[in-house]
């Protein structure tokens, strides 16, 4: 990014930042001292986005990548790939989330070493295993590539692709993203075998709805 000189007087803050990282998910302080001597100073800052990165408000919150006091998240019509983080999901205030999953079973989600969901894995009744991986994020958090699988006693259907985001809402989480990509089928045969695969072009759209408290 470009860079900027500013010649402003000020008092001289020693900022300190803090984080943390992320762990496998089953079921700042800020500190520094001022100067109280005012003098003239030549800083050189990097450009900024208008608006800066607002913190999470909980570790539940940070692993599904929402800001704000978010109290419910749904999505509309339906999602590309079955995935308990595609909702509908419900946090308390506190921002815990209290969603139980109860339409899929041996739920298990992985974080990243920002404590941000890159990984699930699901089950329906008939056995179909549903599989998301995430494999790159954009710098507000977003994933922006991944692949996923659903592998079911009948055809085995996988997917690559990329996700860019259409809409965001006032908190900065997004509303609606579209997923493109390439995707293979194979069909289970009489004889037991999968049949070789049909490969096709992928392209969903998804939208979900937040509200805040």
């Amino acid at each position: 990014m470009k860079l900027k000189h500013l010649f402003f007087t000020a008092a001289l803050p020693l900022i300190v930042s803090c984080g943390g990282k992320g762990k496998e998910v089953r079921d700042d302080s800020a500190c520094g001292t001022a100067s109280d001597t005012v003098l003239p100073v030549n800083i050189e800052i990097e450009d900024a986005p208008a608006d800066s990165i607002p913190p999470y408000n909980s570790d539940d919150l940070r692993k599904f990548g929402l800001r704000g006091k978010v109290k419910t998240v749904r999505t509309k019509e339906y999602s590309p790939f079955v995935t308990c983080i595609s909702g509908p999901l419900q946090f308390n205030e506190d921002g815990s989330l209290s969603s139980r999953f109860d339409e899929l079973t041996d739920n298990r989600m992985v974080c990243n070493d920002n404590g941000i969901i890159n990984g699930t894995e699901c089950r329906e009744s008939d056995g179909t295993v549903f599989r998301l991986a995430l494999t790159d994020y954009d710098p507000e958090g977003n994933p922006v590539s991944g692949t996923y699988t659903s592998d079911g006693p009948d055809e085995i259907w996988e997917v690559e692709f990329s996700i860019s985001y259409l809409k965001f809402d006032k908190e900065g989480n997004w509303t609606e993203r579209l997923f493109k990509g390439t995707s293979s089928t194979r069909q289970m045969k009489d004889n037991g075998e999968y049949s070789a695969p049909t490969k096709e072009n992928f392209e969903k759209s998804e939208t979900r709805a937040i509200i805040y408290y």
